[in-house]
C-alpha cells in the first residue's frame, strides 16, 4: 500500500509558538501480509484468528519551509530555531513511522457441547500487539536523563509489545444464557499511548483485569 501526503498536526509551543496547525507530511510504503482463519476442528471445536505482519517505510522527506521575508534561509528547510537545532518533525527517509507495530495477531478457540437440554460452552483467547514508537524516528528520545522533565511536546517513547488473554464459560437452555467471563486475565498494564504533550511523560494503560457475570434472555 502507498500512503501519500499523510497529514500531521503539529503543536510544540516552545519551538513553533502556542498554536496547532495541520500540514501535509511524508509518503509511506507499507509491505505486509494479512492472514485470517476460521476452522471447525471437531463437531464442537471452532478456531478463529487473524494476524498481520507489516514493514512500513517513509519514502519522502518533506520539511517545514522558512517563509519569513528577509530570512537568509528563505525557501529552505528550517533546521534551527532560536539558536537550537530543529529536528525534522516529519521523520527520516527510510524509517518506520509511529504507531506501526511489525506484528499483530489474535486467536480464539470455542468449544460447544450438549448435556440433555443444556448447551454449555467454553472459550479462550489471546491478542498480541507488537513493539512500536509514539513519534517518528527523528524526534528526541524521551527516556534520556536530560528529558526527565520534558522540554518539548514531541518526545519519542518506545511502547513495548504486549499480549492479553481472556476466557469465558457459560451455558444456554431454551431462551436463557448465563456466562462467566474474564478480560485481560494476565492483568497487563502496558501503555496504549505514551506522550509528552503536557510536558510530562504520560501513559494510557490497558484496562485492568475484569471478571464478570452476564445473564440473558431472548424474547
Amino acid at each position: 500500500m502507498n500512503w501519500n501526503d499523510v497529514q500531521f498536526a503539529l503543536f510544540d509551543p516552545t519551538i513553533l509558538g502556542n498554536t496547532t496547525f495541520v500540514v501535509n507530511g511524508p509518503n509511506y510504503r507499507i509491505d505486509g501480509v494479512e492472514l485470517q482463519l476460521v476452522a471447525r476442528i471437531t463437531d464442537g471445536l471452532t478456531l478463529q484468528g487473524s494476524s498481520t505482519w507489516n514493514s512500513p517505510s517513509q519514502t519522502s522527506a518533506p520539511c517545514l519551509i522558512d517563509n519569513h521575508v528577509g530570512s537568509p534561509n528563505l525557501g529552505n528547510c528550517i533546521t534551527e530555531v532560536k539558536g537550537n537545532a530543529f529536528p525534522n518533525p516529519f521523520g527520516e527517509l527510510g524509517t518506520r513511522p509511529a504507531f506501526s507495530p511489525a506484528v499483530e495477531f489474535n486467536l480464539r478457540a470455542r468449544y460447544d457441547w450438549a448435556i440433555n437440554n443444556y448447551k454449555p460452552f467454553v472459550m479462550v483467547g489471546a491478542s498480541h500487539i507488537g513493539d512500536m514508537s509514539n513519534q517518528p524516528a527523528s524526534y528526541l528520545f524521551g527516556d534520556i536523563p536530560s528529558e526527565a522533565i520534558p522540554t518539548t511536546t514531541h518526545l519519542r517513547y518506545d511502547q513495548p509489545g504486549y499480549t492479553t488473554y481472556d476466557a469465558s464459560v457459560g451455558v444456554a437452555k431454551d431462551n436463557w444464557t448465563a456466562r462467566l467471563y474474564g478480560q485481560n486475565l494476565g492483568n497487563s498494564d502496558a501503555s496504549t499511548f505514551t506522550s509528552s504533550a503536557q510536558f510530562i511523560k504520560s501513559e494510557v494503560p490497558l484496562r485492568p483485569r475484569v471478571v464478570g457475570l452476564t445473564v440473558g434472555y431472548k424474547f
